[in-house]
């Protein structure tokens, strides 16, 4: 990867460009642009010659995109959180920081336990770490009602919260549509790829995570997991059905070998130490464009569907 040529494209294009890149970004999208030309070569134009040359056109292509002079056609969960065009939210851009001695997670909401608010986050405020309190405790997040929804956002006016320090802009992206959630609600929950062995295939990482130092981890649509219905749900996966497919869709391109739930109980009886709460797995890749589409990075993450019934959750 020619990351002193990357690293120039991120400083020319942030010098005049309102909407900011980094490095990591650039270099996500050149490796996809690896993936798609040994994955997809009819996408590839006759004058190309590398997949090196086409990797660097999809950065032009994406630079392009993200100063407005071309219409947003891929790689939009990469543009930056402040794009028009961006599939991603201000608080998918996480890192992590001390607040009052304790490491934190930056835009990620957590459940408070008692109190007079539902969540906490911490969001960097200038140059200091802020802690947003928000959300009534006793107030069901009833988001997959489109008319409670709708009446929520217009009485909060949540259009115009756009400031990511305030508790109002937090309570309005509890609210926020774009997924239809019903009583019966498909879950995506990613966890990162964390290590792949090349010879054999495999991939392995947290593929859920439920809970993290002792706290409930809340998905995107405001719901948390307990542990205990995680470890009912990966024991019926892996006793009847264990298949992997791209997307969620197709036929089978691979299989989950190991699994292992990792719960406060389990790993005190097995001698584990562990900050989380959740699944780990190992998916052994059986389909030879996938694998190649793992390596270059573009598939970067797991993503395990299933289902369950909603109840409340009294903080």
């Amino acid at each position: 990867m020619p990351k002193a040529g990357i690293a120039n494209k991120v400083k020319e294009h942030n010098a005049r460009s309102k909407h900011k890149v980094t490095t990591s970004m650039l270099e996500a999208v050149y490796r996809r642009g690896i993936g798609a030309y040994k994955t997809n070569p009819g996408s590839v134009r006759p004058n190309v010659s590398s997949p090196e040359q086409w990797a660097m056109a999809r950065v032009n292509s994406f630079l392009r995109i993200v100063s407005g002079s071309k219409s947003p056609k891929h790689d939009k969960d990469l543009l930056p959180a402040s794009h028009a065009s961006s599939s991603k939210k201000s608080d998918e851009e996480v890192t992590k920081a001390e607040y009052q001695g304790e490491k934190v997670t930056l835009n990620k909401p957590r459940r408070i336990k008692g109190g007079n608010k539902k969540f906490e986050v911490f969001v960097q405020s200038g140059g200091k770490i802020k802690r947003v309190a928000f959300g009534d405790p006793n107030m069901e997040i009833r988001r997959d009602d489109p008319k409670a929804r709708a009446n929520f956002r217009a009485r909060h006016n949540c259009d115009s919260k756009k400031d990511k320090t305030t508790a109002g802009y937090w309570s309005c992206r509890m609210w926020e549509g774009g997924t239809s959630v019903s009583q019966l609600t498909k879950h995506n929950i990613e966890g990162q790829i964390l290590k792949a062995d090349d010879e054999q295939r495999l991939v392995y990482g947290w593929a859920s995570v439920v809970t993290e130092k002792g706290e409930p981890v809340v998905d995107r649509q405001g719901d948390v997991i307990e542990p205990e219905t995680l470890v009912k749900a990966v024991n019926n996966f892996m006793e009847n059905i264990r298949v992997g497919k791209e997307m969620h869709k197709g036929d089978q391109i691979g299989a989950v070998i190991h699994s292992m739930p990792v719960t406060k109980e389990i790993g005190e009886s097995l001698g584990i130490q562990s900050d989380r709460e959740g699944w780990i797995v190992a998916f052994k890749v059986y389909d030879d464009d996938v694998w190649a589409r793992v390596k270059s990075g573009e598939l970067a993450a797991f993503s395990i569907g299933g289902r369950a019934i909603k109840e409340s959750y009294d903080a």
